[in-house]
């Protein structure tokens, strides 16, 4: 069944996502689980529910947005969101530090983040978390802090296995953790999302901008461009690390984790004040200010800023954030792909096709990506969409050795022997150039042997 208009405009046009966004087919699943819950047959019916209901609108929601997460996913950010909120608190003193899980889907991310604040010795008083999310059935799970099986994957360790206590129902988050949350629920996409929290030193937004649209999640960006203070730091996810620095954000190598700094010269709209009924906790000054040189995170041994800003930067200054090198950008590339073929390498093609479609959005035509296209659709058996990815590949790389082996072999299939003999040929002539290449390397030339043997001799 084709998606309905109404739910396609409201996919695309709402919530931002691209409708294959949460995996081929599934929003057509979720209509159909809809229906079945809301006993519709006819699809019409149901359009003109799901118009009409805003609670029919939100339980399709529930539905079809992404909620997968678990406690402390990734490690690498918390043992770095540790050693950054300590820096702060130390420079801050008196402050509180205001993080964001966004989004936060039933809580796992944001009860981590207060885990380790905690154990990292921040006082309760010290910081505050807030949790957003559009889902509102992934927010009551949050709420009610009791996780089954699924949420644990891996030994979480001595050291915050104390925050939980085992019930019939599962495991329980200690009230400490969860009265340090305010969960949300507010759809980031929205201009208006968020009014009156905020502002935010470090934000959590861990693949979101994935599932989509172009122009959502430049939305998104303006948003929490608009909540993160400069010089504060973000947590993506890893195929989201060159949408942020192509924006002027500078990423941070970090072992482990995906995170990129503000700089300070990034304009920091003013942040409105709260217009609505949501409590917090004592919000920080929300007048434009910079986070100081001695408040901005510093490495650990071995760890250095891809670019580092200068700390003089005010967030008035009229100077430019650095455009991101070729180098970074090419290692970045080279990061997205690389996680696609691990993706592929698993079965998980889907994802993998979908990362490399961002992939040639976001950065354009690269004779790996179209490679690794060629691959996933062999994997598919649509050979004919093979052919094609190979075939521009080879028209960016005339020599990209993978994708003459694999256009020469499909053309066998396909019982065309002229053109599987052509590149075949290409194959070879490219081995062979290699092979020169590499001999030519090894053997020194005659005028430099005898030069050599004259110095030698002379000696």
């Amino acid at each position: 069944m084709n998606t309905l208009p109404a739910i396609s405009r409201f996919l695309t046009v709402s919530l931002g996502m691209a409708e294959d966004a949460a995996g081929k087919g599934a929003v057509s699943r979720a209509v159909h689980a809809a229906m079945r819950r809301e006993g519709i047959r006819d699809p019409q019916d149901y359009e003109q529910l799901f118009v009409s209901s805003g609670e029919v609108r939100q339980r399709f929601i529930d539905a079809v947005v992404i909620g997968e997460t678990w406690f402390f996913r990734d490690s690498g950010p918390f043992t770095h969101l540790a050693r950054y909120a300590q820096t702060l608190h130390e420079a801050r003193a008196g402050e509180v530090l205001n993080i964001l899980s966004a989004p936060c889907a039933t809580g796992e991310e944001p009860y981590s983040i207060v885990m380790t604040l905690l154990n990292a010795g921040l006082p309760q008083k010290a910081f505050k978390v807030d949790g957003v999310d559009i889902s509102t059935q992934a927010l009551d799970k949050a709420r009610s802090a009791c996780y089954g099986s699924n949420s644990f994957r891996g030994n979480i360790g001595a050291d915050v296995a104390w925050f939980f206590q085992t019930t019939p129902h599962g495991r329980e988050v200690s009230a400490q953790v969860v009265r340090k949350v305010a969960f949300y629920h507010d759809n980031l996409v929205s201009p208006n999302s968020l009014t009156g929290c905020g502002p935010y030193a470090i934000i959590f937004c861990r693949n979101l901008l994935i599932y989509l649209t172009p122009e959502a999640r430049c939305q998104v960006f303006e948003r929490l461009n608009s909540l993160l203070l400069p010089g504060g730091l973000l947590f993506a996810g890893h195929t989201e690390t060159i949408f942020w620095h192509q924006r002027g954000y500078l990423p941070l190598q970090l072992d482990r984790a995906f995170a990129l700094t503000k700089p300070a010269s990034l304009p920091l709209p003013e942040i409105t004040k709260a217009t609505t009924s949501r409590k917090s906790s004592p919000p920080l000054d929300t007048k434009r200010r910079e986070i100081n040189a001695s408040e901005v995170y510093i490495p650990a041994s071995g760890e250095s800023p891809v670019n580092v800003h200068s700390p003089t930067l005010t967030a008035t200054d009229k100077q430019q954030p650095a455009k991101p090198s070729v180098t970074e950008v090419e290692s970045i590339m080279d990061e997205q792909l690389q996680e696609a073929r691990r993706l592929a390498d698993r079965g998980n093609i889907d994802d993998a096709m979908y990362l490399c479609q961002e992939f040639a959005r976001t950065v354009g035509p690269v004779a790996e990506m179209y490679c690794l296209m060629g691959v996933i659709h062999m994997a598919r058996k649509d050979m004919n969409g093979a052919e094609d990815c190979f075939l521009k590949a080879l028209y960016l790389d005339p020599g990209h050795y993978e994708s003459l082996v694999h256009i020469s072999l499909i053309y066998r299939q396909k019982g065309d022997k002229r053109k599987a003999a052509i590149y075949r040929e290409r194959v070879k002539r490219n081995t062979d150039a290699k092979e020169k290449t590499m001999e030519s390397s090894k053997t020194p030339s005659k005028t430099k042997t005898d030069e050599n043997i004259r110095i030698r001799t002379n000696e």
